[in-house]
């Protein structure tokens, strides 16, 4: 399986395979790096941009600094829709915890696949004021909540907490029940 450096929309670069990049790749990875080939290729088609807003190989490479954080941010503001109360928290943790960051976008990218725009879909750093701890939590919101909200969550949960294993910082996708903010 080849993957591909975008360079502008529509013009491919081939890289490394997948497979010589890790010795076991892990299923999760693997889809994530293929939807985010799909959405390059869906998501840019003729609007004249003309580079797109971060870089694959950096996923494949596993070689995340602050622009690509930012970038991918900015991506799933303006592309997918997700909001971002406070995203300076959002890329201070990530940059604590950056072995997080591809799991992040792959469980953004699947809340987004799931709900779409029958949701209000935040990535925002949770603080528990209790016993001062902190992860990003993926919030879904609705107007109204659809009555199988919680096992769409999960099913998101189970595609990508796989990846958690052995690394720090946390990861949730969750809904508070709030209606969208404004």
């Amino acid at each position: 399986m080849t993957y591909a450096v975008i360079k502008s929309f529509g013009s491919y670069t081939p890289i490394k395979t997948i497979e010589t990049c890790y010795e076991e790749p892990d299923p999760w990875r693997i889809s994530l790096i293929e939807r985010l080939e799909f959405l390059s290729q869906n998501t840019f088609t003729g609007s004249g941009q003309s580079e797109f807003i971060f870089d694959i190989a950096d996923i494949v490479r596993n070689t995340i600094n602050t622009v690509t954080i930012e970038n991918s941010l900015l991506f799933l503001q303006y592309y997918l829709g997700f909001k971002f109360p406070n995203p300076g928290k959002v890329i201070d943790y990530l940059q604590k915890h950056r072995n997080l960051y591809d799991i992040v976008l792959y469980a953004c990218i699947l809340t987004e696949e799931q709900f779409g725009q029958r949701a209000q879909i935040s990535l925002e750093l949770y603080q528990d004021p209790e016993i001062h701890d902190e992860y990003l939590t993926i919030f879904v919101r609705q107007k109204e909540y659809e009555p199988d909200i919680i096992d769409k969550i999960d099913a998101i949960c189970r595609e990508y907490e796989q990846g958690l294993a052995g690394i720090d910082g946390y990861l949730l996708v969750n809904t508070d029940f709030q209606p969208p903010m404004v």
